[in-house]
Parts: C-alpha cells; structure tokens; sequence
C-alpha cells in the first residue's frame, strides 16, 4: 500500500498537468498546470523593509540623547554661571581681569555666545536621537545636517579662540589644549557622517 501511494503521489501531478481531471471539495474540475499563473516574486520594497534594521540606527539614536542631554546641562550651566557671574560686579570684576591676561577683550561675550548656541545644537541632536529610535528618516538626515554644522562651528570657534589667545608663555599650553579638545569635539560627528550614510541605513530608513 506504501508504495502504491509513493507511485501515486509521482504520477498525479503529470496527470494534471495534461489536463485530466481533479475532484475538489464535491465537484470535478479540469486543473491545467501549465496555464496556472507563475508565483509572483516578492515585492523588493518589502523585503528591504521587512528585514531587520542596522543595530546602528539605534545605537546612534541613544548616542544622540545621551550626548544632547550632556550637551544640554553643560550649556545651560555655562549660561548659568555668566548670568549669576553678572550678579556680583566684584567677581566681574576678578573674572574679566583673569580673562584679559589671557584674551584678547570680548573673549567673554565669545564663550556667552559658544554656551547658548551648544545648548541649541543638543537640543536638536535629542530630537534627531528620538527619530533614529522611531526609525524615521528626518532623524538621519537631521544628525547628518547636526554633524556637518558641528564640525564647521568647532573648526571655527577653535580658530577665533586661537586667534583671541594673547602670544605669551602660556599661548602653546593653551593652543595645545584647544587642538586636543577639537579633536575630541569631532569625533561624534564624523562618526555620524561614516555611518548614517551607509547604504543599509540609507534604504532601511527610505519612508
């Protein structure tokens, strides 16, 4: 009986292919297999977004919170610190005189300027970070347009705060600090710009 039902299961679907008929569900009906429409192929848009999405959507999207929220309280505490230094005239005083044996005149209203708009750009880098962990494409393209201005502004500021240093003892100690912070500032960013312009996030992120 094993057999003859292996033979069978061999010999039927050449049978239905020529046309004979099939009983189905009650009813005879002529199944021809050759006219059976061909399987579609699966849709590529689908399939890309229905795969899973590069773990460094996510990663970046926390990244993103984690430096914004930092960014955030250390400019509102630069802020913080200029507008209560405003308060007492003798630590004006004391701090523009610490400054101006350093600086040039304006160096001050220069970090006020650097502190509010640091805590701008973090602002944006948490909203773009709770894109990236929505999945959503703004939140790349709106870290990329973060990275690129982050990187002209550090290269910037770092020159004016260069240029603002006066050339005593002090000013290769002093250079030398700010070239090693601007080498840490530009680290996150160009990450931003290598990785978020892959092209699996490109297309996993394509709305």
């Amino acid at each position: 009986m094993g057999q003859i039902r292996s033979h069978a299961r061999k010999i039927l679907p050449g049978l239905y292919r020529l046309g004979l008929p099939r009983y189905v569900r009650g009813r005879t009906e002529i199944v021809d297999m050759e006219t059976q429409p061909p399987p579609q192929a699966p849709n590529p848009y689908t399939v890309v977004h229905d795969a899973p999405k590069p773990a460094s959507i996510k990663v970046f999207g926390i990244l993103n919170i984690v430096f914004g929220a930092m960014g955030l309280i250390c400019g509102g505490a630069g802020v913080l610190f200029f507008v209560l230094a405003t308060q007492s005239s003798e630590f004006a005083f004391e701090l523009n005189r610490a400054m101006s044996a350093q600086y040039a005149e304006g160096y001050i209203t220069f970090l006020q300027f650097s502190s509010c708009f640091g805590g701008i750009m973090s602002l944006i880098l948490i909203v773009c970070g709770v894109g990236l962990l929505r999945e959503r494409n703004w939140g790349r393209t709106g870290s990329l347009g973060y990275a690129a201005f982050q990187i002209l502004f550090t290269l910037a500021s770092t020159a004016v705060s260069m240029s603002m240093m006066k050339n005593d003892e002090t000013f290769i100690f002093s250079a030398g600090g700010a070239m090693c912070g601007v080498l840490f500032a530009l680290i996150y960013p160009i990450c931003i710009m290598i990785f978020l312009t892959r092209p699996n996030v490109v297309e996993a992120l394509k709305e």
